[in-house]
């Protein structure tokens, strides 16, 4: 699998000829701009901009299966299964504005946290935890702070934490040093497989 951070919340995953978009931002955002690009399955957390822009990941023949919302869901070689937890970003504050996502893909379990905001999980998720390979966890920017980021990483326990702060970069500093890791330079690209990723014990990737 090859893991990038394209702009914004967005991060494409790939493997072999499947990809997954989550959260592209739409061309509405005023944020943030990303070139159309094709994906198989789209992920969506909250209904902002800044993160549901579906038609992003639309391009040429590519028409993605859209994943929006709490459920169970099969998109070809990948399965999700969507979660509903609070959300305080922007516009969006609800109890129920954002949705975790558990996805299977490439062998590997990635829990995606989308704009989380409050690190209490509800229970039906957290039976859902066990052999979580990537953790994508956000910080600062009306989601999680670092202390909390970083308890809650600690508690899952993944073989590798990828955290995103797009405007919040004292935030993300704060998480890294609570991790142990300072100075850390970002990388292009994350490529992994399941084999090597079992071999890691709470690596942290900062993704340019």
């Amino acid at each position: 699998m090859v893991i990038q951070h394209l702009g914004g919340y967005c991060f494409k995953l790939s493997a072999g000829p499947v990809t997954v978009a989550v959260n592209p931002p739409s061309p509405r955002s005023r944020e943030h701009k990303l070139a159309k690009f094709g994906a198989d399955v789209v992920l969506v957390s909250i209904p902002h901009d800044d993160w549901n822009g579906i038609e992003t990941a639309s391009h040429g023949e590519k028409e993605p299966f859209i994943v929006q919302g709490p459920g169970a869901y099969e998109g070809g070689e990948v399965s999700v299964a969507g979660y509903a937890t609070e959300a305080n970003y922007g516009d969006v504050v609800s109890e129920v504005g954002n949705t975790i996502y558990v996805l299977g893909m490439d062998g590997m379990r990635i829990l995606v946290l989308g704009a989380l905001s409050n690190p209490k999980l509800p229970a039906e998720i957290r039976s859902e935890l066990d052999d979580i390979g990537i953790v994508l966890v956000p910080v600062g920017d009306g989601t999680l702070d670092p202390k909390s980021a970083h308890e809650l990483v600690t508690g899952i326990e993944p073989n590798a934490v990828i955290p995103y702060a797009v405007k919040d970069g004292k935030a993300l500093a704060q998480f890294l040093k609570s991790e142990g890791e300072t100075g850390m330079k970002p990388v292009e690209r994350f490529t992994v497989r399941p084999k090597e990723l079992s071999a890691m014990d709470g690596a942290v990737v900062l993704l340019s």
